[in-house]
């Protein structure tokens, strides 16, 4: 691996802990004005927040592959209807 991409997985990785931790806390507070009297430990705040990026992430990856399989259907659908106008 070469030095450029090196220092470009690491900014990667920097970011996605940083967005991780951001989302965590933000979802700490939430979790926190939402339930008087529950207060969220520090150390529970990155892990809440890598949960939410994969959660996040897996949510994308199922609207995209529906979105493809509609996408496919339709062009199959065009396909057959193009040949029998022929």
């Amino acid at each position: 691996m070469t030095a450029s991409a090196r220092e470009i997985l690491a900014q990667l990785l920097t970011f996605a802990s940083s967005a991780a931790h951001y989302i965590g806390a933000l979802l700490g507070w939430l979790l926190e004005k939402l339930l008087p009297g529950i207060t969220i430990p520090a150390d529970l705040i990155d892990p809440l927040g890598y949960l939410a990026v994969l959660t996040i992430f897996l949510v994308l990856v199922q609207v995209a592959r529906k979105l493809a399989s509609v996408i496919i259907a339709v062009g199959w659908i065009l396909m057959v209807a193009r040949i029998l106008m022929l």
